[in-house]
């Protein structure tokens, strides 16, 4: 495996670490900055966002750009938003910060799985794709409980300084040890530019987008604030949510290598029913027994599992679509898919945030068992619609 892919896996690390460090964190924030912890979720909200309009709408407009160039504007941009976020001294600033980093991770995720696989060719394109978002999931498992833990105890800013950090020893390595791919002509790039541009508002690919989105808002509406549900009605300490965390992460890795079997075993039609409906009955639970140390433990753990045991199923689906319906629209259909599990995370975190402010903390996981059963109710109509056709899975990119 050439050196450089895992130096894109030291900077997948860093952008799990940014788009998930906060969930546990987000009580700590408030606290700190002197706001409401709705206010504080918003930290999420604005970094899927930022991330979600990039993948698609960057990865068009960049697809003359190289490799080298592309993936090193998404690195310094993605670290100066994560420095800037942690030095920040109003939750204004914060959180245009976050846009501004959440940019870098759209862009940066969507070039660097298709680079990896290009590099080594295709017979190791899997493992080097793997390998990539290794980072990612090793961010889950490890950085994101260990962070949660040393946010609790120390600060929350030296903790988002720290994936600035990672971020610019990642640029680094990409301005030292990439090599410059030739820049393709210019109308060439504007030819593909103009095409990825008008595949993005294709029809199909934006229901498929619509069933990624909905299943991830309802998971992340029960799951951005779960550090004061757990600690005002769980009611476990501050630094136990980091062991809460743990097992997310844990179960999260898990989930992503079990989602690739099953998506195998199964197809992807079935395989994406299996997850969204997996996460609408996890979430359900997590409003019956939300007084339960013992049985959140539990259901936080299977959130984790079936949230991205759905990354290789609505990707794989999505990517398919595109296949049918968009045949020259791989990069956009990977960027779509990135933005459909980055919104899917901000209208999670919002609406996690309304719910908080109008029935209560305790009334998350209804919420979103609801809005993850409309993506379900979407995905059985688009089924019924096309029956029969299970997209091939196809490798792509994660979230």
């Amino acid at each position: 495996m050439p050196f450089i892919v895992y130096i894109f896996t030291l900077s997948a690390f860093a952008l799990g670490l940014a788009e998930f460090v906060p969930i546990g964190l987000t009580d700590v924030m408030a606290q700190s900055l002197g706001v409401d912890v709705e206010q504080a979720g918003r930290s999420v909200t604005l970094y899927a966002l930022g991330a979600t309009f990039a993948a698609p709408v960057l990865t068009a407009l960049t697809a003359g750009w190289s490799r080298k160039q592309a993936m090193l504007m998404t690195v310094l941009v993605f670290t100066a938003g994560s420095l800037v976020a942690a030095l920040a001294t109003s939750l204004s600033m914060h959180l245009g910060a976050r846009f501004v980093a959440g940019m870098g991770h759209g862009l940066f995720l969507a070039v660097a799985s298709s680079t990896a696989a290009c590099l080594v060719g295709p017979q190791k394109a899997g493992s080097a794709v793997a390998v990539v978002f290794g980072g990612f999931t090793l961010a889950m498992a490890i950085g994101v409980p260990l962070s949660t833990y040393l946010g609790g105890v120390i600060s929350w800013r030296p903790v988002l300084g720290a994936i600035a950090a990672f971020g610019a020893l990642g640029f680094l390595g990409l301005l030292l040890g990439m090599k410059e791919p030739p820049k393709p002509p210019a109308h060439a790039g504007a030819d593909s530019a103009g095409q990825a541009l008008r595949a993005i508002f294709h029809p199909a690919l934006l229901s498929a987008a619509l069933v990624t989105v909905l299943g991830y808002a309802g998971s992340f509406t029960a799951y951005t604030y779960i550090a004061p549900l757990l600690t005002d009605v769980t009611q476990v300490s501050a630094t136990t949510v980091s062991v809460f965390m743990l097992i997310y992460g844990v179960l999260a890795a898990v989930g992503n290598v079990v989602g690739g079997k099953m998506t195998d075993r199964l197809g992807v039609n079935r395989s994406s029913v299996v997850v969204i409906s997996g996460i609408a009955l996890v979430a359900l639970g997590m409003w019956v027994l939300a007084a339960s140390a013992l049985a959140m433990g539990i259901l936080v753990g299977l959130l984790g599992m079936f949230t991205f045991a759905a990354v290789p199923a609505l990707q794989a689906r999505l990517i398919g679509v595109a296949e049918q319906h968009a045949p020259h629209a791989h990069g956009v259909a990977a960027g779509l898919n990135i933005a459909g599990f980055n919104s899917g995370i901000a209208l999670g975190s919002v609406l996690g945030g309304v719910t908080i402010s109008t029935v209560g903390i305790g009334y998350m996981g209804l919420a979103g068992a609801v809005v993850s059963v409309l993506g379900l109710v979407l995905l059985l109509v688009l089924m019924s619609q096309h029956r029969g056709m299970d997209y091939r899975a196809v490798a792509g990119v994660g979230h």
